[in-house]
Formats: structure tokens, sequence, C-alpha cells
């Protein structure tokens, strides 16, 4: 439900909600999307800027699949995945997890993660930058593949418990992507 006015409009609200008389320029939270709009000539956009989302996992017990996911808007950079262990997972069996982009890699950016001991410990995280030797392919090498597409995408983390029992594992990650206000380069 809208709560902010600025200029008679809602500044806030779903997509559903985003005014269709708005001027040039009128800024909107789109609770939706989860960011900025800002209306302009060819309508609402993304307002520019960086943006960081964040998914927790608690452990509650059994074989499972844990599943969270961040969509990623068309046109944004992103900056850096961390994952941080809050604390360690506690299920009879083996506890791993892993992070990539679905339909293209699920494990393009993390594999095999394993959050009951050795790969991230509680208080520790990985990253881009400090994967911790556990990579996937979409950053193993020196550079990072698929930072930017032209199209939505999204990205999950995904936890798989083995066996029984569990109920101490807190893990969160966090995804920064940037979302510029682009201009086009001139050439002479």
């Amino acid at each position: 439900m809208p709560g902010l006015v600025l200029n008679g409009l809602p500044r806030n609200g779903t997509t559903a909600q985003r005014p269709a008389n708005a001027e040039v320029g009128q800024p909107y939270f789109d609770e939706t999307l989860g960011g900025d709009q800002i209306y302009t000539a060819d309508g609402w956009k993304p307002s520019g800027g960086i943006f960081a989302k964040e998914v927790t996992f608690t452990e509650i017990g059994g074989a499972l699949t844990y599943t969270g996911s961040v969509t990623i808007p068309a046109g944004a950079t992103i900056v850096d995945v961390i994952v941080h262990g809050t604390a360690l997972w506690d299920n009879a069996g083996a506890v791993t997890m892993k992070v990539g982009l679905d339909g293209l890699d699920d494990d393009g950016f993390f594999t095999a993660v394993n959050l009951k001991a050795t790969d991230l410990l509680a208080g520790e995280s990985i990253s881009f930058a400090q994967a911790g030797g556990k990579a996937g392919a979409d950053i193993a090498n020196s550079q990072v593949m698929r930072r930017y597409l032209a199209t939505a995408r999204v990205l999950s983390g995904i936890i798989i418990t083995a066996s029984t029992g569990g109920s101490t594992g807190r893990t969160r990650m966090v995804v920064i992507y940037a979302l510029p206000t682009v201009t086009a380069a001139t050439s002479a």
C-alpha cells in the first residue's frame, strides 16, 4: 500500500500501483522490484545506482533443498556475491551450497561449498575475489563471466542437506549489483 506522496502522487508502492500520470523525472520506489524507478519519456525505468539484496538461509532439519533467489534487472552488472557463514549447519549428512544463474549455470559462481566445516566456518565469508577454493566456472579464471547481461536474470543460492536432523545452520547471501545510468560514447 502506498505511503509516501510526492507532487501529489504516491512515492512508493507495488509495480501495479505506479502512477500512470507521472511527469518526467518523478521518482518511485517499486516494492515489487525492490528498487527506485524514475518516470522517463519512455515510461518507468530503473534509476541508476548500486543495489544490495540479501537472502538468509535457516536450517530446519531433514533432507531438504533450500533455494534463495535474487532477480537482477536487465542491463545490470553484478559487482559481487558474498556468502557469509553465520552458524555451522549440523545436519547428520552432507550440507553443500552452490550459487549461480538460473538457466545458465546454477553453480557458476560457487560450487560445493561445505557449510558444516572446512569451506565456510561461522564468521567467514567467500566472494568473487576470495572464493576460498570454491569458485565456479564463472569466476575460476582471471575474469568473471556473465557480470553484465542485457536481459534480466535470476541468481540463486541453493543449499542441499542430505540427511536427518539439523537446526543450527545460518547462512547469508548478499548480491550487489550496479544499475547505472548509461551514456553512449561518441566517436570522431
